[in-house]
């Protein structure tokens, strides 16, 4: 049975309306001089206590499932189809739904004392508005093919042939389509990672803003794109997670916590978690699995010459600190987290990746040998906006939007300047053989 505690919070959390997407029924009426009050409200379990209830196969210890956590506030009707339909309400989905209509009532009532505040009129303001993108300010310019007789399968077999460049920043990723070994190194190039593959081959060369408006060949430059995040994450130590699409951290050594040093929004460099074991605060006992933090990062085309890179954090479970947990026990964990993370929460957790990714550099720089580079910058891209204003709890100003150049930064920069210098720039795609 729930303690009062609990459902107090979660009749206050839930502003006397069903947490039904869409149903706007009152749960309660007030009593009248002939009649007493009416109480429409049901408590529903999102996992339930009893064996043969709905969503008990979950994997929430008994324990936790008479508190606020587990607990959303429904309507009769509501309350019996979502017990009805398990298959669709899956615990998963009913936490969701329950986290929204949590913050959509607390939105709604800060609106209201803000309308109230200035005499029925809403003050606006004129704010940055910071986003999680940053901003590619230079592309790999060319892609390079030759013919090649291994297939797409047979990726492997092409790795044991790579050379390791002499520079060792240098990205050397690759696709196999349609008979042909694409990247973005230059294969004439006869010290490049490629050069026991090229031979006698002919090496074709093409502009890639061409392929950006191929609905064939964009995808394969994408792919070139993701396997060079690929290859970066990895040198920064990161796992990649296939099935969700994300990079992660790992332990140095199983069962041990991790933590890296980095720059904190409006802070100076500190340290923090990045894999560790949770504890239960009563107990002190830690809980049966582990956070990594982790990270999606996907290119995107914002305009027909644009790109940027979008970096959305995210968070990996496992149960001993390596084997990742099924994804039915992950979803009540992550989403839990991310119901509590609000505007400042979120562009601290981009802070964090943006600085681990680029070593608190202006730029993130993915060479590939000679003038073949990607560059991302790492000001956030932004724009302004006119609003009633975050509420004052809320309100923490970002400071530190921009890295300062130094001297490694400034002396990065007049190379890459330098590496531009004498660029055979051509107008049509090449084809060079011996």
């Amino acid at each position: 049975m729930p303690n009062q505690t609990d459902l107090r919070r979660l009749f206050q959390r839930s502003g006397n309306r069903c947490a039904f997407p869409g149903c706007s029924n009152q749960l309660d009426f007030p009593a009248t001089t002939q009649d007493e009050a009416v109480v429409l409200s049901e408590v529903c379990h999102i996992v339930s206590r009893a064996k043969r209830g709905p969503r008990f196969d979950d994997a929430l210890p008994m324990e936790e499932r008479d508190k606020y956590e587990n607990l959303i506030l429904l309507c009769r009707e509501h309350h019996t189809i979502v017990d009805r339909q398990p298959a669709t309400y899956t615990a998963e989905r009913l936490r969701e739904i329950k986290a929204k209509h949590e913050q959509l009532l607390s939105e709604a009532i800060e609106k209201a004392i803000c309308i109230q505040n200035n005499d029925g009129k809403v003050a606006y303001v004129t704010e940055v508005l910071h986003s999680t993108l940053l901003p590619v300010l230079e592309m790999p310019k060319y892609v390079y093919s030759i013919d090649t007789d291994y297939n797409d399968r047979q990726e492997k077999e092409v790795l044991e042939e790579l050379q390791r460049p002499k520079d060792g920043r240098e990205i050397y990723s690759f696709l196999i389509r349609n008979g042909q070994l694409l990247c973005f190194n230059d294969l004439k190039n006869k010290e490049g990672p490629f050069q026991h593959l090229v031979g006698f081959r002919s090496v074709k060369r093409y502009h890639s803003e061409a392929w950006w408006d191929d609905p064939i060949k964009l995808p394969w430059f994408m792919t070139l794109l993701n396997r060079s995040l690929n290859k970066l994450t990895g040198r920064k130590g990161l796992n990649l997670d296939r099935d969700h699409h994300r990079y992660y951290f790992m332990p140095n050594s199983p069962g041990e916590p991790l933590s890296i040093k980095y720059k904190p929004l409006n802070q100076s460099r500190t340290e923090r978690n990045v894999v560790w074991q949770p504890i239960t605060r009563k107990t002190q006992i830690p809980k049966p699995y582990w956070y990594h933090l982790a990270v999606a990062l996907d290119f995107q085309r914002v305009q027909e010459k644009n790109w940027s890179l979008s970096i959305r954090p995210e968070m990996h479970v496992t149960s001993d600190g390596s084997r990742s947990l099924p994804a039915e026990r992950i979803g009540s964990k992550v989403t839990r987290r991310k119901s509590r993370m609000f505007n400042f929460d979120l562009l601290s957790e981009v802070q964090f990746w943006r600085d681990f990714l680029s070593d608190s550099k202006p730029r993130i720089v993915l060479r590939y040998g000679g003038s073949q580079r990607l560059v991302v910058g790492t000001t956030l891209l932004q724009g302004t906006v006119q609003w009633p204003g975050m509420p004052e709890k809320y309100q923490q100003q970002f400071r530190n939007v921009e890295y300062e150049e130094d001297l490694f930064t400034s002396a990065e920069l007049r190379e890459l300047n330098a590496d531009d210098e004498g660029w055979d720039d051509l107008e049509e795609d090449d084809v060079w053989s011996d």
